[in-house]
């Protein structure tokens, strides 16, 4: 699936605090000053549910992209992450 350039409707981050990945993917976002909610897989069992099922896999981080068009996103691997939001 190819990511959009456009502005995304609303974001957010599918992740738990003892993953390195998710750590790095946390402060990329904080550098950057955006605000995107964060979803705790270990602590909600329900966004660990949503995880999987909208995205297939249960793997953190995972950036969960809506679209203004409606189209959802599932965005893994933390480098994939940075850069898209550095974009």
């Amino acid at each position: 699936m190819t990511l959009s350039a456009t502005q995304p409707k609303s974001m957010a981050l599918y992740h738990f605090d003892g993953c390195p990945y998710c750590a790095m993917t946390r402060k990329a976002i904080g550098q950057l000053g955006l605000e995107i909610e964060q979803r705790n897989i270990q602590q909600q069992a329900q966004h660990k549910n949503d995880l999987v099922q909208g995205g297939g896999k249960k793997q953190v981080p995972c950036l969960r992209i809506e679209h203004a068009s409606g189209e959802t996103q599932w965005l893994y691997e933390s480098g994939d992450i940075i850069n898209f939001l550095s974009n």
